[in-house]
């Protein structure tokens, strides 16, 4: 899957919507070659979408998308949002985008206003710190498929991107298998305007980054094997709290089972305090020809 940004870098630029009437939104196309629309990009105007229609002291805490059909990134996209229920604490909402008058992904939201209750997290993961670390590119020196993968990413991602570890795909680029994990360091190139919607969305925009690699990494494969066919079915998203994407944060992810031409991944979000900012779960087609 591909992504792709305006000429400033922003997410929040590349996931802007216009406000076509109450409840429907349009993300706009982008120029260039047509190529298959990055989940990410869907599922954060999504959540920006639904963000619009629920009353301002409730924000986003789970999303559960489903992908129905690859998005044409050359083709503008339309999100309408269907208000559920509104309940006293918590509103529920379900989002469809289309292109083509086809239903290509659809969403479902839940928000709550904000209340005290139990609290506990696991600790975040013991890893060097962000400053620490090489860029991502000095990982694939002399590994031009990988090198141009990743270049591609960071800038089409607007993201800059640091392994605690060599990720799978370096040893996996040789064939060889390597644990089903990995953890990333990401932050954002641009600044992302603060406010709990745009960061909501702009978290889930990177949050559907690498999970799948993850499922490949035990099996010596990677996603630029040209014998994969792979896809995001579906994706889910729990926001524990707020996250602003243009400081370091650590993703952690994990693939437990893979079968039947699937495979899920786990991940986990920590801002660089070490607060659990979300949870992720990622179910994909990972079938080898």
């Amino acid at each position: 899957m591909t992504a792709e940004t305006t000429e400033t870098g922003s997410i929040l630029d590349t996931i802007a919507l216009e406000e076509l009437g109450a409840g429907h939104f349009r993300g706009r196309a982008h120029p260039g070659a047509r190529t298959r629309t990055y989940g990410g990009e869907v599922a954060g105007q999504a959540v920006l979408a639904a963000s619009r229609t629920v009353a301002a002291d409730r924000h986003i805490h789970a999303a559960h998308t489903y992908f129905l059909l690859p998005g044409d990134t050359t083709v503008a996209t339309e999100f309408l949002v269907e208000e559920v229920r509104d309940g006293g604490s918590f509103s529920v909402r379900r989002v469809d985008a289309r292109q083509n008058e086809r239903v290509i992904f659809t969403m479902l939201a839940s928000f709550q206003a904000d209340e005290p209750g139990l609290s506990h997290q696991p600790p975040r993961p013991t890893v060097p710190e962000p400053e620490g670390l090489v860029p991502a590119e000095e990982l694939f020196v002399g590994d031009d498929d990988n090198l141009g993968w990743l270049r591609r990413l960071s800038s089409a991602a607007g993201v800059d991107i640091r392994f605690p570890e060599p990720p799978g795909r370096v040893l996996g680029a040789r064939g060889e298998a390597t644990e089903p994990r990995q953890r990333a360091w990401l932050r954002s190139h641009s600044p992302v305007p603060s406010g709990r919607a745009e960061e909501a969305a702009a978290m889930t925009y990177l949050s559907d980054l690498f999970l799948l690699a993850t499922v490949l990494n035990p099996h010596g494969v990677t996603i630029q094997d040209p014998n994969l066919q792979n896809a995001t079915i579906n994706h889910s998203v729990w926001f524990h709290a707020p996250l602003r994407v243009d400081e370091w944060f650590l993703y952690e992810q994990e693939s437990r089972w893979a079968g039947g031409a699937r495979g899920l991944a786990h991940g986990e979000i920590y801002d660089a305090a070490g607060t659990l900012c979300a949870t992720t779960m990622q179910e994909g087609l990972v079938r080898l020809r």
